[in-house]
């Protein structure tokens, strides 16, 4: 029997064997009934290999486009895509007492319900990545949307959708990343500098390795914080930039096998900008006023935290972060300029340079090991709690960026606030929040930028009930 009818013969009987057989298992079903047609003589090793092999390369083909298949399709050149979001649902109940020489109203409370949307997609094509997101807020410190608010003409009018993040990345190497546009926060920070909402404008350089035990990782990032250069030589006059540059160096290091320390040293300073003449930090309770300005901030941040586990599945942080302000004094002397002779300035020098801010907190909660715990990674029925206590001077930090919830988008402010989580299922979550303040300084204003209540506070509080669907 030549090659050919023996060929066929095995083929056929092959194919009327494997009717009904998945791909999946079509490759190890053929090489069997090869092996069997070699052994009885029916087909030489030759021949055989070369039908095993036909059947293999078409099984693998018909796994990959069965992989192919169940991913997003955008485009040839990617070779993956996801989409994630989450939309919450929140109660919120914000209330203050001011300091009533300096405002018309002495207390004020704003009780509102409130909801957030994320929609967005993250695609790889080689070394080349991208994450577009899709969010509501226009406030760069919150996502969120009050219910109700919309509202104009007609009920329920639609809210608006803006970008959140448009960002191209690059990975250069095994260890060195790279990434520009509008990006999630490169730096390892807290919400008493740094609010959880807000995204990173620029560039960012990333480098990531291994020393020993330890995971180094360096980062140099550069921000348009207030963009759009102009020059001209003659007629108009010509706009500058407000540019931000950080350089953080930190590591995480394992102590055993359930413990491990991280932490970093942060280094930022701002570059030519346009908000010295609404600098006013510092101004006294007798003349309440907003303050913006970012001229003389140069700071040194250090945060760090301890994560360990208490037991098999409970999990304990302890965290904290420290600020202080090198330019301290300059920013000290610019607000003492900035106020108005009299009572006023005479206050605000009184009350000298306040240039350092810090926090220090605790959180607990359920984990199945340390990696788990660390990052913060919940499932169905797992709960976590955390409570801190910050304190940060009128002079330390950027007014423009600190936390929006817990003390309401302001320096000089001091107090605890505790948050707790429960998952109701892997992607299903409910928290609760508590947090109370008070002025560090109470012959200084509570000053800030985009603030939620219109008080000079002496007094604040914040309860949010929120509930977040994942996806």
């Amino acid at each position: 029997m030549n090659f050919k009818v023996r060929s066929l013969v095995a083929a056929t009987l092959a194919g009327s064997m494997l009717m009904g057989f998945g791909v999946n298992a079509m490759a190890d079903s053929t090489t069997d009934i090869v092996n069997a047609l070699v052994s009885k003589g029916v087909l030489t090793e030759e021949e055989g290999a070369l039908l095993t092999k036909g059947r293999t390369d078409e099984a693998a083909g018909q796994a990959k486009a069965l992989k192919k298949a169940g991913k997003l399709k955008v485009s040839d050149a990617i070779d993956n895509a996801t989409v994630y979001g989450d939309i919450r649902v929140r109660y919120e109940d914000r209330s203050g007492t001011g300091f009533g020489a300096t405002v018309a109203n002495t207390h004020e409370t704003r009780d509102r319900a409130r909801y957030k949307m994320t929609l967005g997609v993250k695609t790889e094509s080689g070394d080349w990545y991208t994450d577009l997101a899709l969010a509501m807020g226009a406030n760069g410190r919150s996502d969120n949307a009050t219910f109700g608010k919309a509202a104009t003409s007609n009920i329920n009018d639609k809210e608006t959708v803006f970008i959140k993040r448009a960002m191209v990345g690059y990975k250069a190497t095994d260890w060195l990343t790279i990434e520009a546009g509008r990006m999630t926060n490169p730096l390892y920070t807290t919400p008493m500098v740094w609010d959880a909402d807000l995204t990173w404008e620029g560039l960012a350089e990333m480098a990531k390795f291994k020393v020993g035990s330890a995971d180094i990782f360096l980062t140099a990032a550069q921000e348009s914080y207030q963009g759009d250069r102009k020059n001209f030589d003659v007629g108009a006059a010509s706009t500058m930039t407000t540019e931000l540059y950080a350089f953080q160096g930190g590591a995480k290091l394992p102590i055993n096998d359930n413990a491990s320390v991280k932490g970093a040293v942060t280094y930022s300073k701002f570059g030519k900008n346009t908000s010295s003449s609404n600098f006013k930090p510092g101004i006294s309770n007798a003349a309440y006023v907003a303050s913006a300005g970012v001229n003389n901030l140069e700071t040194i941040e250090i945060p760090a935290e301890v994560n360990w586990m208490a037991s098999s599945n409970v999990g304990v942080r302890l965290f904290g972060d420290y600020v202080v302000n090198t330019k301290g004094t300059e920013r000290y002397n610019a607000a003492v300029a900035a106020t108005a002779a009299g009572a006023a300035r005479t206050a605000v020098s009184a009350a000298g340079n306040d240039d350092k801010a810090w926090m220090l907190g605790v959180a607990i909660g359920s984990a199945k090991d340390l990696k788990a715990f660390e990052g913060n990674k919940m499932a169905k029925g797992d709960w976590s709690a955390r409570i801190w206590y910050q304190d940060v001077g009128v002079y330390s930090v950027d007014p423009n960026a600190v936390d929006s919830d817990f003390m309401d988008s302001r320096v000089n402010m001091k107090g605890t606030t505790f948050k707790a989580q429960y998952n109701v299922q892997d992607n299903v979550a409910i928290n609760l929040a508590y947090g109370h303040a008070t002025p560090k300084n109470d012959a200084l204003a509570t000053a800030g930028s985009g603030k939620d209540l219109d008080l000079n506070l002496k007094k604040y509080d914040l309860f949010q009930l929120d509930l977040t669907y994942k996806f």
